[in-house]
């Protein structure tokens, strides 16, 4: 995996991430704008006095309509934003296994689409791994109840045990990914929890060096986000309108940055797993 071609990926198509960032920062704007001239809120930034603060709720009573769709529109958003830019990004992990460097078009309702069959499968390794835990739980019950040692035993193991499952389901998520985006569509490939842990165990090396990529680039773009927000406040003084909105656009801009120089880091990752499978062109390994 080439870390210098993923962190390159979204600068080399900063004007499809930026207007994505300012298409987000406008519609986020107009939901706050709603929100915070549909009511007075004064009262509720008297933080001084948390009891007078309190004696005000009965005034949520009134809120108006505009407040309400405000509310409503940024809950919508995330939704919709979430599953959008999921399955966004299962066309960028398919354009860049195409060897592609260029970001694909939007297609709001194919990648809708997309991202809630990406959505329902982390709801499905969420399920499965909700469900191993108990399983765990219980057993160290009952060898508790035989002997406190045995227990002891088996709590420290689970431990262990545990942090090697979230890494390797985590590498199966991403096995699947991939799977999904090269296969153009089986939904299966998503689902397949025993063969991507299978996949992502037998590529251990390969799976290591994507997570210490992926800690890098969250180390990265964390630290210039913060260098840039505090230059970014001390020029632009207190005020709070403006301080709100350049942290909505440096927010979404180093986290989509971030994002997309992983999904390269994922699809190079699929690539690598692949391998001769690709070059014979089968739809799927």
């Amino acid at each position: 995996m080439d870390f210098t071609r993923a962190l390159k990926y979204p600068f080399q198509n900063s004007p499809k991430v930026l207007s994505i960032v300012l298409t987000l920062t406008i519609l986020i704007s107009v939901c706050i704008v709603w929100i915070a001239n549909g009511h007075d809120w004064s009262s509720y930034l008297q933080v001084a006095d948390i009891n007078e603060t309190m004696d005000h709720m009965e005034d949520l009573e009134s809120l108006s309509g505009s407040v309400a769709l405000g509310f409503f529109g940024l809950l919508i958003l995330m939704v919709l934003g979430g599953f959008w830019l999921n399955g966004y990004s299962v066309e960028v992990l398919r354009r860049i296994m195409n060897h592609s460097d260029t970001m694909p078009p939007v297609e709001i309702g194919a990648n809708l689409s997309s991202g809630f069959w990406v959505f329902l499968s982390i709801v499905w390794y969420g399920f499965v791994s909700i469900f191993l835990a108990a399983a765990l739980i219980v057993l160290i019950g009952i060898l508790s109840n035989l002997a406190s040692f045995l227990g002891g035993i088996a709590a420290v193991a689970g431990f262990f045990l545990g942090v090697v499952y979230v890494f390797v389901a985590g590498w199966a998520f991403f096995v699947g990914l991939t799977r999904y985006a090269r296969s153009d569509g089986n939904r299966s490939a998503l689902f397949d929890i025993r063969r991507n842990m299978r996949i992502a165990r037998d590529n251990r090396g390969l799976s290591i060096r994507l997570s210490l990529y992926m800690i890098a680039f969250m180390i990265l773009y964390g630290s210039a986000q913060s260098l840039v927000d505090n230059l970014l406040g001390g020029f632009l003084g207190q005020d709070i309108v403006v301080s709100a909105v350049v942290f909505v656009v440096t927010y979404h801009a180093f986290n989509l940055f971030q994002h997309f120089s992983s999904q390269h880091l994922i699809a190079q990752y699929g690539m690598a797993i692949a391998g001769d499978d690709m070059r014979k062109g089968k739809p799927d390994f």
